[in-house]
């Protein structure tokens, strides 16, 4: 349980987060594991499968098909299904960290199994919701490449919104958007320095790879290892994320809310109910 429930900076909700990821780390890591590796296991399938003439690995570690251009449909089709399962899974993941976070914030306990049975029935929502933040993500980076920082600040909550409140995808949506607009750079500074963070990670995985291929290595082994590289990466920097994202969504209850009031005044009811 975080011991203070009171507003917070930026640092200190990152404090707050790892709190949280240490104190589940096996619980989110498992759960993290459940959904990213068979994802990355199906993306290196569509990767290999394409058969296209070569790969490049970027710096991020991000392996992408080369093809030639008579291959263009071939390649398009695999960029988009390896692209959108991969956002699509990160969602699953951090929906699915949310419930075991969320209990460990507010003292409560909750295992694996029932944070999937709580997410579960949600699937379909947290999809919607997922597909409606990278819609209007590329519709900002179409339109203006700065316009890319609205969603990723009015989106931020939609997830654990969607979870914790269980309401519908416009809905959590709508809350996400309620929440966040008086606190845009508080929200923008605590969720790209949680991204960045998760990001180093898969970096420096990103570079070991790029220095054991760099000498030109087998394709198939190229994907196989930036797969595994991936999921790596993904089970243990994804529930952090999570846990930031969930940090800041009590943070902004507490501050426009009163939640941390609400909270007390439940725990101090329930008490009187235990006497």
């Amino acid at each position: 349980m975080v011991s203070e429930l009171r507003p917070r900076g930026i640092g200190e909700i990152l404090d707050s987060a790892v709190a949280l990821y240490r104190a589940r780390f096996t619980r989110l890591v498992v759960v993290a594991a459940a959904v990213v590796v068979p994802v990355q296991a199906l993306s290196a399938i569509v990767l290999l499968s394409a058969q296209p003439d070569h790969y490049s690995l970027s710096v991020t570690g991000a392996v992408t098909p080369q093809f030639d251009t008579s291959s263009f449909g071939v390649q398009l089709a695999a960029f988009v299904v390896v692209a959108l399962v991969g956002v699509l899974s990160t969602a699953l993941v951090v929906a699915t960290c949310t419930r075991v976070l969320a209990d460990v914030y507010i003292g409560n306990s909750s295992g694996a199994r029932e944070a999937f049975r709580a997410v579960w029935p949600r699937v379909f929502a947290v999809v919607g919701v997922s597909l409606i933040v990278l819609v209007s993500e590329a519709v900002g980076v179409a339109l203006c490449f700065v316009g890319v920082l609205l969603p990723i600040i009015f989106f931020a909550v939609a997830v654990p919104v969607l979870i914790l409140e269980r309401v519908g995808v416009f809905a959590a949506i709508g809350r996400s958007v309620t929440l966040t607009r008086a606190h845009a750079m508080h929200v923008l500074g605590l969720v790209l320095t949680a991204q960045l963070l998760g990001i180093i990670l898969n970096v420096a995985l990103a570079e070991a790879i790029r220095l054991v291929f760099r000498s030109g290595g087998n394709t198939t082994a190229i994907v196989i290892g930036q797969s595994i590289t991936n999921a790596i990466a993904g089970v243990l920097t994804t529930p952090f994320v999570a846990a930031a994202v969930v940090s800041l969504y009590f943070d902004l209850r507490i501050r426009d809310e009163a939640y941390d009031i609400q909270l007390l005044m439940q725990r101090n009811d329930n008490a009187r109910i235990a006497v």
